[in-house]
């Protein structure tokens, strides 16, 4: 936690390079001229305070009241036009005021923001209305909000305040730099000089570009032409998320001491247990997720073996290790342990305790620890059932026939990869404009080649996924396999209409009549074709809320 605290510190100070920052440099050193000297520091601490606000407002409209999180982008777009144009005609004010009869107090207030003596109202206002501009232009900061929050208030609130505390150190560098540069040339500092004017233009064209999200379009272009500016804040983020690499040599292994298990939050099916507890049993510990695919359809013989082999010394201890975050709800792994029928203990590893003292990089993975407490035999993925099997068998001295188990559907060379939605590992998509963390308006493409995927209407997107934000957003894919899963949830009625080719026909088990119902966050099975084909276009319609995080496809 410290690692991620310094890197959040160090992300923030790293924003500023970030090219969708740059257009809005011009307006932190302009909004800092002007006779006072705290100017600077102010516009710098209602930021963060705006960013802070922000972020709070946005985890809770978006999650109680349902405001569409562009509201408040419209709102910070509409601050910064309106200070522009104050900037740029001092006397617009004192007009507005007199109309609609502000009392003596605000004209003053209003006097300070715009007139000679830029007073403290305008640097405040200035930073608030940026708070919320900056909030997307960070992958760290669109980081805390996927990942950190929903999972720890607190911690996320700690790393967002070390992350805008990096932020503010930089800004005001900046800032103090151009107010002593334009000390120099005191022209610069009168509010009705050109260079103020053109600060207040700039103003207005800032504004305008946020409130109608065409800066987001800038964002999504200056990160393809500067990709290595990009890359500079996106290298110091977290490695929180275990990835799964190419497989590492598995079956036989010297044996070495297993590590125990450790950092567990909750367990299911039993009390907490150790190996230790279980030494002179064979054990096998299993890493899966329940809405992982590979893990659903190694299920069966898990749960085949548990039920042959008990009586003779046999245990599993599946370590539940989340790959999304509503995979960290213990109701939710309950609800997927009894629909998959297991009746071993399931320890939930939402903070990848035991998942690092194992040095797992795998879902599935399986690690067979004998009666001495050491890990005789692995394996990573699906298959080599047989092998697991056989080894089980060995080191119990097991008599009878092997046992037989019904896979839950097959992996089968050459189908389409397993494909995320998020920004932090997204593939192939293939739409208009580019995948950028907050809201879009998106649009298909006229075709889509083999495992390229599109979004049409409007979408929130973060690190982990894509969120329907109105009736009718859809996504389109284009795979090879065949059958198609989709990892996605939503609020309670949420559905997902699909069509294969453009007609409601081949559907898996979960959208039987042409249409899902997404209120559960789990994996869907949603086509399932004759045979095996390459090229189906599916074209998923969905209702607003529904969240949807990865692709998978089966043979």
């Amino acid at each position: 936690m410290l690692y991620t605290g310094v890197l959040s510190l160090l992300a923030g100070v790293l924003t500023v390079l970030a090219p969708c920052v740059l257009p809005f440099l011009p307006v932190i050193v302009g909004g800092s001229l002007g006779g006072d000297r705290r100017r600077p520091w102010i516009i710098a601490g209602s930021l963060v305070v705006s960013l802070m606000a922000f972020t709070l407002l946005l985890k809770a409209s978006t999650a109680l009241i349902g405001i569409d999180p562009r509201v408040w982008t419209a709102v910070s777009g509409g601050l910064v036009i309106a200070l522009g144009l104050f900037m740029l005609f001092p006397g617009l004010w004192a007009w507005i005021s007199e109309r609609i009869k502000l009392g003596e107090g605000s004209h003053a207030l209003l006097e300070k923001a715009t007139g000679k003596r830029k007073g403290v109202g305008s640097a405040v206002l200035t930073g608030v209305a940026l708070g919320p501009v900056f909030s997307s232009c960070s992958p760290t900061y669109a980081y805390v909000i996927a990942s950190v929050l929903p999972a720890s208030l607190s911690w996320g609130l700690v790393y967002l305040a070390l992350y805008c505390v990096g932020l503010t150190a930089a800004l005001l560098a900046i800032s103090l730099l151009g107010r002593k540069l334009i000390e120099r040339i005191k022209w610069a500092a009168d509010p009705r000089g050109w260079f103020q004017r053109a600060v207040a233009v700039l103003f207005i064209l800032v504004g305008v570009l946020v409130a109608s999200g065409l800066d987001k379009r800038f964002q999504a272009w200056a990160v393809n032409a500067f990709p290595s500016l990009a890359q500079v804040e996106s290298d110091a983020l977290p490695d929180s998320m275990p990835i799964p690499r190419d497989p590492a040599p598995q079956g036989e292994t010297t044996a070495y001491q297993a590590p125990e298990i450790t950092g567990i939050q909750e367990w299911i099916n039993s009390s907490p247990t150790t190996l230790e507890q279980l030494r002179g049993k064979v054990v096998l510990v299993d890493f899966w997720t329940y809405s992982c695919v590979n893990c659903i359809r190694t299920q069966p013989y898990l749960n085949a073996w548990y039920e042959r082999y008990q009586k003779d010394g046999f245990e599993i201890l599946g370590v539940h290790a989340p790959e999304f975050a509503f995979e960290k709800v213990p109701d939710n792994v309950r609800r997927a342990v009894t629909e998959a029928g297991i009746k071993y203990p399931v320890a939930l590893d939402n903070d990848f305790a035991t998942w690092r003292a194992y040095g797992n990089r795998y879902w599935p993975a399986k690690y067979l620890v004998n009666k001495e407490g050491k890990i005789v035999f692995t394996h990573f993925g699906e298959g080599g059932y047989d092998e697991m099997e056989a080894k089980i068998r060995e080191l119990l001295g097991a008599q009878g026939p092997m046992v037989t188990a019904k896979p839950d559907g097959t992996a089968q060379q050459g189908q389409s990869p397993e494909t995320y939605l998020g920004t932090s590992r997204a593939a192939g998509y293939a739409g208009t404009p580019d995948l950028h963390p907050q809201s879009f308006e998106y649009s298909h493409p006229e075709d889509l080649a083999s495992n390229q995927w599109s979004l049409s209407g409007q979408w929130q997107v973060d690190e982990e996924s894509i969120t329907a934000l109105s009736d009718g957003a859809s996504l389109r894919y284009r795979f090879d396999g065949r059958e198609l899963y989709l990892v996605m949830g939503g609020p309670e009625g949420a559905q997902v209409q699909v069509k294969v080719n453009g007609e409601a026909m081949n559907l898996g088990p979960d959208a039987e009549g042409g249409t899902a119902s997404a209120s559960e966050n789990r994996l869907y099975r949603l086509v399932k074709l004759p045979e095996f084909a390459k090229g189906t276009l599916v074209e998923l319609t969905f209702s607003k809320g529904v969240r949807a995080n990865a692709f998978t496809f089966g043979g």
